[in-house]
């Protein structure tokens, strides 16, 4: 015992203690992981078909786009089912001379309704004011997304107006809510 104790008292313990970790080290290994997600939404709108009067002469008075004619525009817009979208349209009161010197306007008269189908549109529903709410029905298809259609229609004026091209533009704006 009093070797031992000797041992421990002139310090060859600690060298021992030191040679038996530098000569048998313990390994510790930290793991970590770098975790970034993103989700991003793919709601995306995009112009179908524009609204389009054609060519009208001077003086010829209302042209109408009805509900359901071949030349109103189309937007559609992709988005999560059961999310909420605000949409928000800014229609123009007037299409403008495409020359800035021509000061003639064209009064325009524009209405918005939404559906799920292209081909349906009778099955849709009419946009009450420029911003509105709209909870995004579920889609049949197995997937999460579903699609409607903001359908633009009206009409316009034609007084003495110079000759020309008129137009204007609407814009959609579309966020979740």
């Amino acid at each position: 015992m009093t070797s031992i104790l000797n041992t421990i008292k002139t310090g060859s313990l600690p060298f021992w203690a030191l040679l038996l970790v530098l000569l048998f080290p313990c390994y510790s290994n930290g793991q970590f992981i770098d975790l970034t997600l993103e989700i991003s939404p793919r709601i995306s709108a995009q112009t179908e078909q524009f609204l389009d009067f054609g060519t009208i002469t001077t003086n010829s008075g209302q042209k109408t786009i009805e509900f359901g004619s071949p030349d109103m525009g189309i937007f559609s817009i992709t988005a999560l089912e059961n999310q909420t979208l605000l949409l928000q349209i800014d229609m123009p009161a007037e299409l403008r001379h495409n020359d800035p010197s021509v000061t003639d306007v064209v009064p325009i008269s524009l209405f918005s309704r939404y559906g799920y189908s292209r081909q349906n549109f009778q099955e849709s529903l009419p946009l009450q004011n420029e911003i509105g709410n709209i909870r995004v029905e579920p889609n049949p298809a197995p997937s999460p997304w579903n699609t409607l259609y903001l359908f633009i229609y009206g009409s316009v004026n034609i007084g003495n107006i110079s000759d020309g091209m008129y137009s204007s533009n609407i814009s959609l704006n579309v966020e979740y809510i």
